[in-house]
C-alpha cells in the first residue's frame, strides 16, 4: 500500500493533468489498492461508464429486479451488489458489465437463464459471489469440485452397433451433432473485446485453421471472413446450414457480443459441410460437427470426426503459443455461463409419433436428465414428431461421460418409442 500511495503522490505533484484526471477518476472508482495495481501493470481500466456509475451510492444504482425470473436476479442482493461493485478485472469488466444482460432480460419462471454473462477469464474469481452460486443451482456443482477432461472415444458404448440390431435406426434419429465452445487465453469475450482486440483472435485462428486445412484431407475446406462474403456465397453458405449470421435475441444483443458487426468474424467449413466452425460468435470458437443421416455408423464418425478435429486444431494452437482459456475448478471458460466446464453439446434428433405425443414425456426427459426442444417446420413433413434431445450438463463430468449419458438417454426414448408401437402402454415404463 505504501508503495502505491508514494507513487501517486508523485504522480499529484509531478504528473500531467490528464494523468491526474484519470488518477482521481480510477482511485474514486475502484479504490486505492485496486488502483495502484491497474495503474502499475498497464492494464486497461474501467470504461467511462462504469467509473460514471461510481458516482452514486450503491443502493441508487442497484438495478430493480422485483419483476425478474433469472438465476442472477434471485441471487444478487444490494450488500452482495454494493461489494461487488468495488471490484474489477484486469481488462476493465465490472459487477454492471456481468448483470447488464440479466437486467434488460428478466427471464420467465417457466424457463430460468442465468442473466450473466464474462467479460474475460478473471471475471468468473473476480465476481465468484454471483458466479458461484449460479452455477451451483444450474449444475449442482460445488466450489471445491474440479473439472476433468476425456476424450478417450474407445470409451463409448454405441448402442444401435450391435449385430443383434433388427431395426432401422433411422426411422428414429434423424441427425445429430455435437459442438464446443472455446475462448482464447489473454483475450477478452466478445462481451467486452475492442475491434481491434476481436480482429487479433480472428488473425490468430485464420492463421491456425489454414494449418488444419492442409494436415488432414477430411478438413480440407475454406476460410471466409464474413466481412468478404458476398450475396452468392452467402446463400450458399446458408442453404448448406453453415452461415454465421449475427445474434438476434435481445439477450446477446445487450451482452455486447454482436457490435461491429461482421467486423472481425468468420467461418470455416470443410469440402464435406460436416465441420465447421464459427469465429467471435458469442464466444471466440464455436467448433461443430453434425450429420443429417444416421445410418448405424455414422453417429459414430460424428462423434469421432469432432474429437479428431478440435484435438488437431488445439495442437497447432498450442505449437503457435495459443491456449484455450480454461481453470481447473470450472473446465473451459466461456462467455455464458451455460457452457462452463466442457463447453460441449450434443444434440440428437428423433422421431417418436407415437411417444411426443404424451403429456408425460418431459417429465419422461427430465428423469433422464436430459432437455429437449421441439422440432417446429410445419413446412416439412419429415419434421412432423420430433424432438431435439440435448445433455443438461455442461460441467462436473467429462466430455465421455456426458456423450454416453445421452446415448444411454436416447437407447432409452427409442425403447419406450417401440414398445408403444408394439402395443404396450406407457404406464409401464414409468411404474419402472
Amino acid at each position: 500500500m505504501s508503495t502505491y500511495t508514494n507513487f501517486f503522490r508523485s504522480l499529484l505533484h509531478f504528473g500531467t493533468n490528464q494523468q491526474k484526471w484519470k488518477l482521481t477518476l480510477l482511485v474514486s472508482s475502484v479504490g486505492l489498492s485496486t488502483a495502484g495495481f491497474l495503474w502499475h501493470h498497464h492494464y486497461h481500466y474501467a470504461n467511462s461508464y462504469s467509473l460514471h456509475l461510481k458516482r452514486y451510492s450503491a443502493s441508487a444504482e442497484y438495478p430493480q429486479l422485483t419483476k425478474h425470473a433469472n438465476l442472477m436476479a434471485s441471487q444478487l442482493t444490494l450488500q452482495m451488489y454494493a461489494k461487488l461493485r468495488d471490484r474489477i478485472t484486469p481488462s476493465g469488466y465490472t459487477i454492471d458489465d456481468v448483470i447488464q444482460v440479466g437486467v434488460d432480460n428478466p427471464g420467465s419462471q417457466t424457463r430460468q437463464y442465468f442473466g450473466v454473462s464474462a467479460g474475460d477469464e478473471e471475471s468468473y474469481k473476480m465476481f465468484s459471489d454471483l458466479f458461484d452460486p449460479l452455477i451451483r443451482i444450474r449444475y449442482n456443482y460445488g466450489p471445491d469440485a474440479r473439472q476433468y477432461h476425456d476424450i478417450d472415444i474407445t470409451k463409448l458404448y454405441f448402442p444401435f452397433e450391435s449385430n443383434n440390431t433388427t431395426f432401422d435406426i433411422n426411422k428414429y434419429i434423424l441427425s445429430s451433432r455435437i459442438r464446443i465452445t472455446r475462448n482464447l487465453s489473454g483475450y477478452t469475450f466478445p462481451t467486452f473485446s475492442t475491434r481491434a482486440e476481436r480482429r487479433h483472435v480472428e488473425r490468430n485462428l485464420n492463421k491456425a485453421f489454414q494449418q488444419f486445412i492442409k494436415e488432414n484431407n477430411q478438413f480440407n475446406g475454406n476460410y471466409y471472413r464474413l466481412s468478404m462474403v458476398d450475396e452468392q456465397l452467402r446463400n450458399s453458405l446458408a442453404n448448406d446450414g453453415v452461415y454465421l449470421y449475427k445474434p438476434q435475441t435481445m439477450s446477446w444483443l445487450s451482452s455486447g457480443v454482436a457490435r461491429d458487426w461482421p467486423d472481425g468474424r468468420a467461418i470455416y467449413v470443410n469440402n464435406d459441410k460436416n465441420i465447421f466452425a464459427w469465429i467471435n460468435q458469442k464466444d471466440h470458437l464455436r467448433f461443430i460437427s453434425w450429420s443429417t443421416n444416421n445410418a448405424k455408423n455414422n453417429l459414430r464418425s460424428v462423434i469421432t470426426r469432432f474429437f479428431q478435429g478440435i484435438s488437431l486444431l488445439e495442437n497447432i494452437m498450442k505449437n503457435e503459443g495459443i491456449s484455450f482459456a480454461h481453470d481447473d475448478h470450472f473446465g473451459y471458460l466461456t462467455t455464458c455461463p451455460v457452457n462452463i466446464g466442457t463447453g460441449l453439446k450434443i444434440n440428437i434428433y428423433l422421431k417418436l409419433p407415437l411417444l411426443t405425443k404424451d403429456l408425460r414425456l418431459p417429465t419422461i426427459i427430465k428423469d433422464l436428465n436430459l432437455t429437449m426442444e421441439e422440432i417446429m417446420d410445419p413446412d416439412i413433413e419429415g419434421f412432423k414428431d420430433c424432438i431435439d434431445i440435448s445433455n443438461r450438463d455442461r460441467i462436473g463430468k467429462t466430455e465421455i461421460e456426458i456423450i454416453q449419458h445421452v446415448l444411454d438417454g436416447v437407447t432409452k426414448l427409442v425403447e419406450i418409442e417401440r414398445k408403444l408401437e408394439a402395443g404396450d402402454k406407457l404406464d409401464e415404463y414409468l411404474r419402472r
